[in-house]
């Protein structure tokens, strides 16, 4: 169990960088940045700071994966799809809890959704490529396998002939 939450570490770590990419490309719709926006939702006055915390927050709730799925042993396909809809599922727990409560608002308030709604979109494609891609390093991190190689050819050993 433990080596497969660490692979859920490792996943959010890689996960976590991608969403880093992501929210550089992504804008609030004020236009401002969403590595900012990260930023100003930790009360950092650094681009750093909110870069860091996509980065811890990516290793965390990679992690919560690694636990969630440590008794299954899923290809990569099907990981892929967990990864993304767990990733849908942070979106809306960061959207509506996180957010508002690092920013001093109720969740689940109106407040928490007009709060949201300003960055509910690139949060939401952020969120579903770090799924993606935490499904994908973490089948191939726990199926033992690089992420070059198929999972089905990575436990056949060679055969010599008689």
């Amino acid at each position: 169990m433990n080596r497969k939450i660490a692979a859920g570490a490792a996943g959010g770590l890689i996960a976590g960088v991608a969403l880093d990419i992501v929210m550089r490309l992504m804008h609030a719709r004020d236009g401002g940045s969403m590595i900012a926006f990260g930023a100003h939702t930790v009360h950092a006055s650094s681009a750093v700071a909110g870069w860091l915390a996509y980065l811890v927050y990516g290793v965390v709730i990679g992690a919560v994966f690694g636990w969630l799925l440590h008794t299954q042993t899923l290809d990569d396909l099907s990981s892929m799809v967990w990864g993304g809809l767990y990733g849908v599922g942070w979106w809306i727990v960061a959207g509506l809890v996180l957010i508002p409560a690092l920013r001093g608002a109720w969740p689940f308030s109106i407040s928490a959704v007009d709060q949201g709604r300003e960055i509910a979109l690139p949060l939401l494609i952020g969120h579903v490529v770090y799924g993606v891609i935490l499904g994908l390093a973490w089948s191939r991190i726990t199926n033992g396998t690089s992420l070059g190689q198929r999972p089905d050819t990575a436990r056949i050993a060679p055969r010599r002939a008689a």
